[in-house]
Formats: structure tokens, C-alpha cells, sequence
């Protein structure tokens, strides 16, 4: 009997699964409601004009920007490091970085989260070395109370 009890619940929370699913969604090209769709586009260009406030702010060497814009738990990774808000407030004031320009950028929203993808060509030198050139960055912002927040970025240099 508890077999078939159990079986029957299977069966029932399968059956709650799919009919919740709704199987085939409907496609959003003709039926996204106005309201919905430019929610999306604001949140896109909201995302997109951090990032340029972002890449300014460095030029500028405006650390309180990019204390401001930046998770106080951020973590940025390169090819070869792990760095966080502090670290990147430093590289920001011991860098020169003359030019940084975005190219080609692509944010995915998820509710509170947005993925952005972009190319960034920039002229900047470290010290002795010259780190211009193309990289490909992945920064991922969230929502919090409100306000958007780099949480995470990856940035590679284009070989």
C-alpha cells in the first residue's frame, strides 16, 4: 500500500510540474506587454551606463566612484590573479590609464543579476609595463536595496 501511495505522489508532483510549466512558453516577440519590455531596455541601458561610468571613473582616477560602484565583496580575477575592491581601488591609483573604450556590450538580465559581456580596448601602463591593447571582460552586477553593484568581473587579454 505504501508503494502505491508513493507512486501516486510521484505521479501527482510530476503532473503539478509540468501543468506549472506551462510546457511551451509564449513567445514574447508579439505578446510582452509594453510596460514589461521597456522595463528590460531600462535595466540594459542602466547596466550599460555603469559600465562607461565605470571605465571613465578609472581614467579619471576617480576612486570614490568606483568605491561607490563596486560590492564591498567584489572579486575580479585576470589570467593570472584574484583581486578585490581594495586591490582594485589601488590598481586605479598606481595606474596610468589613458584611454579605456567599450565595445560590442551585451548584458543578459536575471531579475537582480545582470551578466554583462563587452571588449574593452585600452592605453594604460603599470610601472614599467604597458598593459594596452584588446581584452574581454564578464562583469555581473546585482541589485541590492535598490542600486546596482559590480560584484564580479573577468577580464582577458585578446592574444
Amino acid at each position: 500500500m505504501q508503494r502505491l501511495l508513493l507512486m501516486a505522489l510521484g505521479l501527482l508532483s510530476l503532473l503539478v510540474i509540468v501543468s506549472c510549466s506551462g510546457g511551451n512558453a509564449p513567445s514574447t516577440a508579439a505578446t510582452s506587454s509594453p510596460t514589461v519590455q521597456a522595463a528590460v531596455e531600462n535595466t540594459d541601458q542602466v547596466i550599460t551606463d555603469l559600465e562607461h561610468e565605470w571605465v571613465a571613473a578609472i581614467v579619471k582616477k576617480d576612486t570614490p566612484t568606483i568605491d561607490r560602484l563596486l560590492a564591498d565583496d567584489f572579486t575580479g580575477t585576470t589570467d593570472d590573479t584574484i583581486y578585490n575592491k581594495a586591490d582594485a581601488i589601488e590598481d586605479v591609483k598606481n595606474g596610468t590609464h589613458e584611454s579605456l573604450v567599450l565595445d560590442n556590450i551585451k548584458v543578459r538580465t536575471l531579475g537582480d543579476t545582470a551578466v554583462v559581456t563587452m571588449k574593452q580596448t585600452e592605453k594604460s601602463r603599470h610601472g614599467d609595463t604597458d598593459f594596452s591593447g584588446d581584452y574581454l571582460f564578464t562583469d555581473v552586477w546585482a541589485r541590492k536595496n535598490g542600486r546596482w553593484f559590480a560584484v564580479a568581473s573577468h577580464g582577458s587579454r585578446v592574444r
